[in-house]
This record gives C-alpha cells, sequence and structure tokens, in this order.
C-alpha cells in the first residue's frame, strides 16, 4: 500500500505481549539446520505483497536447495523493527520503503553496503538518490525494487459526458476542467478525508512541485517554517477542496473508492495503487491516469514517485552469500517484471515497465526519471502532517475564511514538526 498510509498505520499503540509474539515466531537470526541447509530471515514492512513473495521464495528456493528462505511480514512492522534493533539483531534480508522505517535501520549502522553489487547498476539512478538523500554520504545501504506514484486518477467517461477532450498540463487547465465539470453537475474530485493519511496524498504532490529539495534540510536546522514557505502550497490545497464532494471530510477510503467505481466522482487525486481497488469493483471501468499540474509552466511538474519497496542486508548477518544471492534472485528482470505486475507497482529496474494503459499517462514521466520524491519522506519519524490537514478541511466545512485557515494550518504543521525534530 501507499507509503502515507503505511506510514501512520505504524504509528498506532501496539501491545508490547503482541510484539513478543512475533518477534517469539520469527527469528532474527539466520540459522543451519543439522543437514547444514541455510536458513535466511526475510523481513518485510508490507503485508499485502506476501503472496507475491511467496511465489518469488518457492521459486528462488527450487534453484538452491540449499537455501531455506523464511518470510515475515507483521502489519506492525515498525515496532518490530525497533525491537530488533533493541536486541542487537535483525533478518538477514529487509524489504523495506523509503522511509523512517529504513532511516532507523541506516542510523542503527546495522546496513550493508550495497555500492559495488552488480544488480545496483540495473536500478534507475533517481532512485538511488532517494535512498541515498535520506542520509549522509553515498553508501547505498539498500537497493530500489518497486516504486508508487501519485497523481490524478480519472474517470474517462464523465471527462467525455462533460466535453473534456485531453487531460490538463498546467494548473490553471486543471482547475477550468473542475468547474466545467462541476457545471455538469458532475463531482469533480472524490476525497476520502475521514481516512486522513489521504490528506497527505494531495499534499504531498502539492509540496513536491513547488518547495526546494534543500527546504527540509533548513526546517530540519529550525532555518525556516511552514509559515514562511508554504502558503501557495496551502492556497491550492484549500483550493481543490472547493471540487470536492458535499461530505469530504466524512468520507472513508473504502466508500470512496467505491463510490468513484460507481461512476460518482470524475477524479481522485491517490496513488496508482488505488486503481485495482476501483476496478475489482467495476471491471468496466475507464479509467486512465495523470500527473497533477500543480505549476502554470507544464514543464516544471513532474510525477511525486517514491521508492516502496527496496533490499537491504544485514551486515551482522552470518550467510553474506546466500543474502547476496537471494537479492541478486530478487533483482532479475523476470522476478520483478513479476512483482511489478501483480502488486500493480512500478519498477525501479531498468527496462521493467508496468504494461498497464490505466497508468501510461504517466509511465512515460517515470521512464525517463521525470519524478521527484514524497516531501514527508524526510520528516521526523514522529511527525504526522495528517492531523493537520485533516483539521484545514474541517476549518473550510465550517466556513473559517481562506487566509485565516492558511494561517492557523502552516503555524500547528510548524508547532508538530517542532515538537517531533528531536535531535538523536
Amino acid at each position: 500500500m501507499f507509503k502515507e498510509k503505511f506510514k501512520y498505520i505504524l504509528s498506532g499503540v501496539i501491545g508490547i505481549t503482541a510484539t513478543g509474539l512475533l518477534l517469539a515466531g520469527c527469528s532474527s537470526a539466520s540459522s543451519n539446520d543439522s543437514n547444514g541447509k541455510t536458513t535466511l530471515q526475510f523481513f518485510s514492512t508490507k503485508t499485502e505483497n506476501a503472496s507475491t513473495y511467496k511465489k518469488l521464495i518457492s521459486k528462488f528456493e527450487k534453484q538452491n536447495p540449499n537455501i531455506s528462505v523464511k518470510l515475515s511480514s507483521p502489519s506492525n512492522a515498525g515496532t518490530v523493527l525497533k525491537s530488533y534493533l533493541s536486541k542487537n539483531s535483525i533478518p538477514d534480508v529487509m524489504a523495506v520503503g523509503g522511509d523512517a522505517n529504513f532511516l532507523q535501520l541506516e542510523k542503527a549502522h546495522v546496513l550493508k553496503d550495497l555500492s559495488g553489487q552488480s544488480y545496483v547498476n540495473k536500478t534507475q539512478p533517481v532512485y538511488q538518490k532517494m535512498i541515498t538523500s535520506l542520509y549522509s554520504g553515498n553508501k547505498l545501504y539498500a537497493v530500489p525494487y518497486a516504486i508508487n506514484a501519485s497523481g490524478v486518477i480519472y474517470n474517462k467517461k464523465l471527462f467525455a459526458q462533460a466535453g473534456i477532450t485531453k487531460t490538463p498540463t498546467t494548473w490553471s487547465e486543471f482547475i477550468n476542467d473542475c468547474k466545467i465539470l462541476k457545471s455538469k453537475n458532475i463531482t469533480p474530485i472524490e476525497f476520502t478525508f475521514k481516512d486522513s493519511w489521504t490528506t497527505l496524498a494531495v499534499f504531498n504532490q502539492l509540496s513536491a512541485n513547488m518547495i526546494s529539495k534543500n527546504w527540509i534540510n533548513k526546517r530540519l536546522d529550525n532555518k525556516t517554517t511552514f509559515a514562511k514557505t508554504h502558503k501557495q502550497v496551502m492556497a491550492k490545497y484549500l483550493e481543490l477542496l472547493n471540487y470536492g464532494q458535499s461530505d469530504y471530510t466524512g468520507t472513508s477510503y473504502n466508500d470512496g473508492v467505491a463510490a468513484f467505481a460507481k461512476d460518482k466522482a470524475a477524479m481522485m487525486i491517490n496513488g496508482n495503487f488505488v486503481i485495482p481497488g476501483i476496478t475489482q469493483l467495476n471491471k468496466n471501468a475507464d479509467l486512465g491516469m495523470f500527473m497533477l499540474p500543480v505549476n502554470e509552466n507544464a514543464s516544471q511538474n513532474k510525477v511525486t514517485s517514491g521508492v516502496d519497496v527496496a533490499f537491504a542486508i544485514s551486515n551482522k548477518t552470518e550467510h553474506t552469500k546466500a543474502a547476496e544471492k537471494f537479492v541478486k534472485f530478487l533483482m532479475e528482470n523476470g522476478n520483478a517484471k513479476q512483482y511489478t505486475k501483480e502488486q500493480f507497482a512500478f519498477s525501479a529496474v531498468k527496462n521493467v515497465k508496468q504494461d498497464s494503459a490505466l497508468v501510461s499517462g504517466i509511465s512515460p514521466q517515470l521512464e525517463k526519471g521525470q519524478v521527484v520524491n514524497y516531501p514527508d519522506h524526510y520528516y521526523p519519524s514522529a511527525l504526522d502532517l495528517t492531523k493537520v490537514l485533516t483539521q484545514t478541511g474541517v476549518n473550510a466545512k465550517s466556513g473559517m475564511s481562506t487566509s485565516k485557515n492558511i494561517t492557523q494550518s502552516l503555524e500547528n504543521a510548524d508547532k508538530a514538526f517542532n515538537s517531533a525534530n528531536i535531535k538523536e
């Protein structure tokens, strides 16, 4: 699932007993059985891709009968990782996102540098940089594998019904299309802000295309603020809300997807992972996806995209060669292609493409590296900006003036950031 959703699910309260049971059921160290067979522990921070991993593991074990791979993908992965680190023992191979969970591993200095591995050259440099930009130095502690991309999912039938013949490439064109749809009594955008993680799906795309990538370093050093730099970002965020359904703050993600599948709205602003849920409900849905055109200069707009899965190897593993062999296997084009198809993802592996016509509107940008990372990948792990953004929507619904809402929301964002920005 999309990184933002995963991050905020992880931030929930997890019982110590549950964590203990998970750890008891999944050893954090590799081992050899009595027949000399190597057992690798493979830990994944995602639960929804386990079925694909199991198929790939079965294939790997058939090719390597002396190696057994044990997959663990707990729902509270972030908590389990912290438990591993506290015990100074982590799994041999880990599948992590380019986010706070990976960063806590990097900061603990428990990962092997993969820069010299042959399969690294098979990956797109822009996604390698998204990994290395999370920390200082040029060593690659996780090799990018699968990526997600955000944009605008749209209903082609409703666009045609409104007389819109091409997708917008500038902010003005996008807003004009929203106005046209609204004039035809078609809800332009389905928002699902009852599930607060979806607010970031909108804010991230605006911020990524409007704010310098160097901003986060200044903010971490308390040399700038949201209030000083994000007024136009928040203004556009609020402008979009004018074109949502009446109950956008009370609509859940699942209900919003169901409504969209029934042609109740023309667009959703979110990630490519939303599409399978829509087509599962409506196999005849005529969908497409395009880049949210945040700026007036079309050439300045980029697809917001990030590393959803990257592979890391423990520098403490007793079975380095087996671990490297397993990661190399996963990185093979055929296996990367299988993952991409089954998980409806994009691939960081060169020449492995997502062939679905449903996302052909953004595929060229991803293949060219015309992308920018999700801003919240660089935020302190304790920062929950979704609470601020949800309140922004509530304020708008209650009639608060735009200027006051912008000021209050950005002040709240800075307060939340300051509380989360604890220097270790």
